[in-house]
């Protein structure tokens, strides 16, 4: 299985839209921006042709960074899936984990699923052309006109916290996860935010589609599935500490969470923290590997120590914008970095264990964002509360988390937590739990998660 070449990506999302759209399920978008090489960008837009505002719009990205080649093969190969099982009227499944045939319905019928096979093709392009190029990582940008240094990095670029040296300590302002001011570095972050086509192709399809309330932005390598913040720890009690507020510059990005901690809206932070630990437990299903769900800023990060903030990268402008702006959509952003060895490119067998493993995340996630468009979808006022197991057991630890009434102390990594985990995202995406009377088994679905804890919870 070679990787795909841009011109195969390409060739791919048509051939597709070719299939399917006299079907009324499949069209091809043009994303308005050309990039440096004169290359256009597509999103393949999976889902019933009925534009009434109440479809759930979710979007993967693939291949930001010109080295990580096996995003845009993976994101191919779940299109392909996800419309040969609605065409067929079957479920899907990978490995150990499935899903019925009204599930993949259920997708079709409610979401919008936007696929943009490659944002970065120069990157892809020059990466693949020699073996001296494979770990390019940026675009094929010049600077400019009297600095022909070549490239920023597209996860760098966007209008999050663009200006690193006003915005953040000092003491990080150099950290190997930050955007960097130098040229040359891998993680230059440009000229200035949003400058590059690549980067204003996901804004503006985010402009474009107000539906949009779901990012996954496929990355490797390292099996974590992260949501945000990035730029600094969560705190829920403090909304004043955020990034728009310029009386915090100069101290955000350690992880002193009395001096700064990024706030977020509680019910947000348990919504994707539910949607992870669904993604995890969908890839864990496949074949038993063990992505970790954590804060974007709490990611392990080699040479990184315990700051590990990150600016202008995509699923914190995407969940920003609904804070700058109170007209645009509240956009739940999540990333994955497949793989848990270090191999950027794996060898074909490995990378088509890896397309099973994220094919299953994307699915599950789909069903996340199918919720909110279910008519009668409520859950019940405890459910909250006691899914707080989601967060402790995927967001890291050792650490105190709270469930069924009591502080319980989590030790991640342990194989009963994540085989937990599994059992508990198949609760999640059971297709019972989902329509105008599903509120008693909701109730009683919840009453299985906490009898299936207990166990656990007792000997942690």
């Amino acid at each position: 299985m070679p990787y795909l070449t841009v011109e195969q990506i390409e060739s791919g999302l048509t051939d597709l839209r070719d299939r399917y759209h006299d079907a009324g399920v499949c069209r091809l978008v043009r994303l308005r921006h050309q990039t440096h090489e004169k290359r256009w960008v597509h999103a393949l837009r999976i889902g019933k042709y009925e534009d009434n505002g109440n479809r759930a719009g979710i979007v993967f990205l693939a291949n930001v960074h010109g080295n990580e080649w096996g995003g845009s093969d993976t994101v191919l190969s779940f299109a392909s899936d996800l419309l040969q099982a609605w065409e067929s009227g079957t479920g899907l499944t990978y490995g150990g984990t499935a899903f019925s045939a009204d599930d993949i319905a259920s997708i079709i019928d409610l979401c919008d699923v936007f696929v943009v096979g490659c944002v970065n093709p120069d990157g892809r392009a020059y990466s693949q052309a020699k073996p001296e190029n494979k770990d390019w990582r940026k675009n094929r940008r010049p600077i400019n006109d009297a600095d022909t240094r070549i490239g920023a990095d597209i996860n760098r670029n966007f209008d999050f916290l663009f200006d690193i040296e006003r915005a953040f300590d000092p003491s990080v302002v150099d950290a190997p996860t930050m955007g960097s001011l130098a040229p040359a570095e891998d993680h230059y972050q440009g000229i200035g935010p949003n400058s590059e086509a690549e980067t204003r192709n996901i804004v503006s399809l985010l402009d474009d589609y107000p539906n949009i309330t779901w990012m996954l932005d496929i990355h490797c390598t390292g099996g974590q599935v992260m949501r945000s913040w990035g730029d600094a720890p969560n705190q829920s009690t403090r909304p004043e500490m955020t990034f728009f507020n310029k009386d915090f510059d100069g101290v955000r990005g350690t992880s002193d969470v009395t001096r700064y901690g990024e706030y977020i809206d509680p019910y947000d932070q348990s919504r994707m923290s539910e949607a992870v630990a669904a993604v995890v437990g969908a890839v864990y299903g496949v074949r038993g590997q063990k992505y970790t769900g954590v804060q974007l800023y709490n990611r392990p990060t080699p040479g990184a120590g315990l700051d590990n903030p990150i600016s202008g990268d995509t699923i914190d402008y995407a969940y920003s914008r609904h804070l700058v702006d109170p007209d645009a959509s509240c956009v739940y952003g999540l990333a994955i970095e497949f793989g848990l060895d270090d191999d950027a490119q794996p060898p074909d067998d490995t990378m088509r264990e890896i397309i099973a493993d994220v094919s299953a995340g994307m699915v599950a996630l789909c069903l996340q964002a199918r919720r909110q468009v279910i008519p009668g979808f409520t859950a019940p006022p405890e459910l909250t509360q006691d899914f707080r197991i989601l967060t402790g057991i995927i967001d890291g630890g050792p650490g105190w988390v709270w469930v069924n009434g009591r502080p319980v102390f989590v030790k991640p990594p342990d194989p009963r937590l994540y085989e937990l985990l599994r059992r508990v995202g198949e609760f999640q995406v059971a297709p019972e739990l989902y329509g105008p009377d599903a509120v008693g088994t909701q109730r009683e679905t919840l009453q299985q998660v906490v009898d299936l804890t207990q166990g656990l919870l007792d000997e942690l």
